[in-house]
């Protein structure tokens, strides 16, 4: 790690402290982590040449089945966590076999149908899901008895940075590796890949899983921390445009454009529009996209080298 990764690292951890363990600030930096790992789950999906218009249908099946474990069985959080990026990984598998035959614009529509599809049935499934009412009162999660990371801002701002953490380590792990090398050389040149003996099908598979299970643990922790979901919300095309904006502004096939993509966007979103312009709060991303497409076609990344 470099020395400004590591004074980065550095400031984060001593962030709540150098605040005064503000909440307004830890509760809006550590939404921004997770919106961070989301985008880097996408962008793992990307680096591997696929595209994805439907991550919202990991992040629910995440959400919902920590919920559902929590609720119904009475499961502990921190389990139904780690279940739920499990839902996510098989819940990725089938558009992961259908980019076997599908590819571009044809496999992105197919992931936005797959998380529109998942959000109809959690609507109509109502004893199971709770439909449109959603689910309520999700346990927080919590250390030994009395302390609740939910509640204490401080505990829910270190476990959103850990989980960034862990998809960084996981994103750069995989790159260095065989697997990477071919995911790199399926982005490029599918036919030529497979002439040298990589399996496009299995990779992409693998590609899907990775992602769909990080981003499975994100739509877990988030509700846990927010104790409510509802089908338009953990289901919702939020959830599936956001991650392309943030990572395609930040820079495609970086390690951490898509997540400095993310912080950038929503902390300008909420510390500069949302206090001046409520109503365009959301203006950021569209002015990022027309960035990308007219100026910056390899994001931030571009103007600071690819990393």
């Amino acid at each position: 790690m470099s020395r400004l990764g590591v004074g980065g690292l550095l400031l984060a951890v001593a962030f709540p402290v150098l605040t005064g363990f503000h909440p307004y600030y830890l509760y809006l930096l550590g939404t921004g982590y997770l919106l961070a790992s989301l985008a880097s789950a996408w962008g793992l999906l990307a680096y591997a040449g696929q595209i994805s218009f439907g991550h919202a249908a990991f992040f629910g099946l995440g959400a919902y089945t920590t919920a559902l474990l929590a609720l119904k069985l009475g499961v502990t959080p921190w389990l139904g966590i780690l279940l739920a990026g499990g839902a996510g990984a098989l819940g990725a598998l089938p558009i992961g076999a259908a980019a076997h035959r599908l590819r571009g614009a044809y496999l992105a529509l197919a992931s936005l149908a797959y998380a529109e599809v998942l959000r109809v049935l959690a609507l109509n499934w109502t004893g199971l899901t709770g439909g449109g009412a959603g689910l309520i009162g999700l346990p927080a999660l919590r250390v030994g008895v009395e302390l609740e990371l939910a509640r204490e801002r401080a505990g829910g701002y270190y476990l959103s940075l850990a989980v960034l953490l862990v998809a960084l380590a996981v994103f750069a792990g995989l790159r260095r590796t065989r697997v990477g090398l071919a995911w790199a050389a399926i982005r490029e040149r599918e036919e030529r890949a497979q002439i040298l003996g990589v399996s496009p099908t299995s990779y992409k598979l693998l590609a899907f899983a990775c992602s769909g299970a990080l981003t499975g643990l994100v739509g877990a922790l988030y509700a846990h921390s927010v104790r409510f979901i509802e089908p338009d919300l953990v289901f919702g095309r939020y959830f599936s445009i956001l991650p392309l904006i943030m990572a395609t502004f930040g820079g495609l096939h970086t390690l951490l454009g898509p997540p400095a993509g993310a912080l950038v966007l929503y902390l300008v979103s909420e510390f500069v529009f949302h206090p001046l312009l409520p109503r365009l709060h959301q203006l950021p991303y569209a002015l990022a996209l027309i960035g990308v497409v007219f100026a910056l076609p390899r994001g931030l990344a571009g103007l600071i080298g690819r990393r």
